[in-house]
């Protein structure tokens, strides 16, 4: 009786200790500096539904903060950073730009660059920039899954003290 109850015990510890892996596993999936060197980063990890996203920025890739987890259904295309660093976008979805303040980690707006006409979109935000004063981001409007990209122009909320 011993043995089989030790064979049991023995497959319960490598499985809790395949999943204890599985579930503390993640990766980087972009990174992008600022001009004043602070990061901001995109995590994949597996979570209830699946797989899921987190957005982080900080000093260095060891010591940044999530300032978000998206939906197992959102995902992450690009980072972007104002010029002065005072604003880091997010593109998730391909078509909204999520905005955060690196200094306080806190959301600083968010705004569709691309109607979001369907699910998934039928058309997606590329290279997304923001301009010389930070007010702004142009990007290039493309169809999903073809050629055809147009130039893209969106203004941001603005930033307080600005």
């Amino acid at each position: 009786m011993k043995a089989p109850a030790l064979v049991l015990l023995a497959v319960a510890a490598v499985a809790a200790g395949f999943f204890a892996g599985r579930w503390s596993r993640s990766r980087v999936l972009l990174v992008e500096a600022s001009p004043q060197g602070i990061i901001a980063l995109v995590r994949e990890q597996p979570c209830s539904d699946g797989v899921c996203q987190s957005l982080w920025i900080g000093q260095s890739p060891e010591s940044v903060s999530r300032v978000a987890t998206l939906r197992s259904t959102e995902y992450c295309d690009e980072i972007t950073w104002a010029p002065d660093g005072m604003r880091v976008g997010f593109l998730v979805g391909g078509y909204q730009l999520r905005l955060y303040d690196p200094g306080s980690l806190a959301p600083a707006g968010q705004v569709s660059l691309v109607g979001q006409d369907a699910t998934p979109t039928t058309r997606i935000a590329r290279g997304v920039t923001f301009s010389e004063n930070g007010r702004a981001v142009t990007f290039d409007d493309c169809p999903r899954g073809h050629s055809g990209c147009r130039s893209g122009l969106v203004g941001l909320p603005v930033v307080r003290g600005k």
